[in-house]
């Protein structure tokens, strides 16, 4: 037997202690002081500026990087306009990188990740990009904060962008965010944790520190973004230093001026009118006495009356003249019928606040005669900024409901669009005719809107139905955009090609069925035995004319849509005034020769001297601009007169409101 039989050969020798764990880059940076080499055990000394610094510079490189983005989302051949304002005259692309800055090391502090944090940021940043794209696009009008509310309103945005458009954007968001994140777990130094284990409660403590510093600024400087338009802003001063204007007039501008975010926190809540200097309970009682008077000295002379009528206003969506634009020519005139009952009957021209958009202002404006210039720039959507907010408002409807209508209000789509399920009933309609409980709700061909037609037949035979007389308001939506391949027989065009051509076509197209559903409840009302008043008018110009055509129509062009009165009983042949809607119904009591509640007597004065007020524009009777400067003395008192009603009125004390409108609040 061998001498080594039953002994085994000595084992390689192996290292008896634990091998040393592997540190990352990232906890190198964290936790090992810079020129630590010496590879000893000995616990580094914690030191966590290196990654703060580290943190706070891809950071605001991130957050120029997205200011940056939101600026170029707004640029439509403006470009030199936007370089000289924004890196010339002010500071507003600094600024809003500061603020995106904070906003993202907010997010920073929550998740513990830098890159993560920038993706997320990033994504919020893109989507609001393509957003205010889109609506420039569509409304040439930048997006608002007010917007927040049309995210309650899914089944409408997905009519203005495609269901594949909108999966495709939400994927890429995924897949940025998705990808920040990975690139943050492989490559990122990450900033100190709460409560990681290896660090002992001296060092949790400077960490937590750390972050809670960092995440109190940034939210309190979030919060000083909220009230950006309060007097003494910070912030607003910043973005004011210099030669400095915020455009309200033009939005689009104030924008490109003021930077992106300065435009866009300069439209956040605020006050909705400055307190006229001379308001008081005594100014108001003075005021109300006198045109008291003046309505009793009016009505001793009229012999009309709207008790036994039925009121019917139209705001038609998107209706306008496109025959009166330049650029273009259609093969046939798309509204013969309603240029008849124009050119025979009382009629002219209204000045639309918006282009592409603003209907509920427009409706606002005709049911409670307060006029959007008159408050305060920020206030973009009385409906949702202001009505809402109240349980009763002074309008046309009460008016009319105290005198004996009953008050209706129809409007083929969602009860909450512009959030009027609520402000329908603060404003005092009884009854609220929507989508889903009309008679009717035909489309035609490929139009996902109910059509003009059905609206109308509804209002026809509520009118029939009704034992009293009834106001009726009816919002219609048949011409609404999109109106790409709507038709299966767009009217012809010249001039334009390509997409554009489609788009003028199919509109038109959708204007010649208005035109029919008019003229066929004009003759159905004619022939009725009631007698049955109408105020109809378009709200604005389509958003679908791009800069080619814009170029051509510069002024007033795109601004402008027609209106009628009309009357079943007979209509006296008068050319109005371009007007705004606030003094469409105060024109309809003057047309038939009604009585006049104090506030129309102070309107229809005004009208001699101001016929149209919108935000930064004014009107004279003979249609040219002018500004309150122009006036003369009696003009500036009348204006100054409405302004004091409309501040009562809206969030005054309301001393006035039963002696200037009696009834206005059901």
């Amino acid at each position: 037997m061998s001498p080594t039989m039953g002994v085994q050969p000595a084992a390689p020798s192996r290292l008896t202690t634990s091998p040393r764990k592997q540190v990352t880059l990232s906890e190198q940076l964290v936790d090992e002081p810079v020129g630590t080499t010496d590879g000893s055990d000995a616990p580094p000394a914690y030191n966590p500026w290196q990654s703060v610094l580290w943190a706070l510079r891809v950071s605001w490189l991130g957050a120029m990087a997205c200011a940056l983005v939101l600026e170029l989302s707004g640029l439509v051949g403006e470009e030199s306009y936007w370089w000289h304002s924004t890196f010339v005259d002010g500071l507003s692309y600094v600024l809003d990188s500061v603020v995106i800055w904070v906003i993202l090391v907010a997010v920073i502090g929550l998740t513990n990740r830098v890159i993560l944090s920038l993706g997320i940021v990033a994504a919020g940043t893109i989507t609001l990009a393509a957003a205010n794209r889109v609506k420039l696009g569509l409304r040439s009008e930048p997006v608002y904060p007010s917007d927040v509310d049309f995210l309650r309103e899914p089944s409408f945005l997905l009519t203005q962008v495609s269901v594949g458009t909108l999966v495709v954007a939400g994927i890429g968001l995924v897949v940025l965010v998705a990808v920040a994140w990975l690139v943050g777990r492989r490559f990122e130094p990450r900033m100190p944790r709460i409560w990681p284990p290896h660090l002992s409660v001296r060092r949790q403590l400077v960490a937590v520190g750390v972050r809670a510093v960092l995440v109190t600024l940034a939210i309190g400087t979030i919060q000083n973004t909220a009230n950006f338009n309060d007097p003494g802003n910070p912030l607003r001063g910043l973005y004011e230093v210099g030669d400095h204007e915020w455009k309200y007039w033009n939005q689009r501008n104030n924008y490109l001026a003021n930077g992106f975010v300065g435009g866009f926190l300069s439209n956040m809540p605020t006050v909705a009118m400055k307190t006229p200097e001379t308001y008081s309970e005594e100014t108001m009682d003075a005021l109300a006495t006198r045109y008291e008077r003046a309505a009793a000295r009016i009505n001793r002379k009229r012999t009309g009356t709207l008790d036994d009528a039925n009121v019917v206003v139209v705001l038609s969506e998107s209706f306008t003249d496109p025959t009166q634009l330049e650029g273009f020519e259609l093969a046939r005139d798309p509204i013969p019928k309603i240029r008849k009952v124009m050119r025979e009957g009382s009629s002219g021209t209204m000045m639309a606040q918006l282009l592409g958009g603003g209907t509920a202002n427009m409706e606002f404006e005709t049911l409670t005669g307060e006029s959007i210039g008159l408050f305060e720039p920020q206030l973009s959507t009385p409906y949702q900024m202001l009505v809402s907010d109240y349980d009763q408002y002074p309008s046309a409807v009460g008016w009319l409901g105290a005198n004996g209508h009953k008050p209706i209000a129809v409007h083929p789509y969602l009860t909450s669009f512009y959030k009027r399920d609520k402000v329908y009933e603060t404003l005092g309609f009884d009854e609220f005719i929507h989508d889903t409980t009309m008679t009717e709700t035909e489309r035609i061909d490929d139009n996902e809107f109910i059509s003009d037609k059905s609206a109308f037949d509804e209002v026809a035979r509520q009118i029939d139905d009704a034992d009293e007389p009834l106001m009726v308001n009816l919002v219609t939506m048949q011409n609404h955009i999109p109106v790409d391949g709507n038709y299966d027989d767009p009217i012809p065009v010249t001039g334009v090609e390509g997409d554009q051509a489609d788009r003028i076509s199919n509109y038109a197209r959708g204007l010649s069925h208005t035109d029919d559903a008019v003229a066929d409840f004009l003759t159905r009302m004619k022939r009725s035995k009631e007698r049955t008043v109408v105020v109809f008018y378009g709200d604005h110009q389509p958003g679908i004319y791009d800069s080619s055509i814009a170029d051509q129509n510069p002024g007033l062009a795109l601004y402008t849509t027609p209106f009628f009165l009309w009357d079943s009983a007979g209509t006296p042949k008068q050319q109005l005034p371009q007007s705004s809607p606030t003094q469409f119904l105060p024109m309809l009591y003057d047309m038939v020769g009604a009585p006049v509640p104090p506030y129309y007597v102070l309107l229809n004065r005004l009208r001699t001297y101001v016929s149209a007020l919108e935000q930064g524009r004014m009107l004279s009777p003979e249609g040219q601009e002018i500004t309150e400067d122009d006036l003369p003395p009696r003009g500036r008192r009348l204006l100054e007169d409405v302004r004091l009603v409309q501040y009562d009125f809206s969030i005054g004390d309301r001393y006035s409101v039963e002696r200037m409108w009696p009834g206005s609040m059901r």
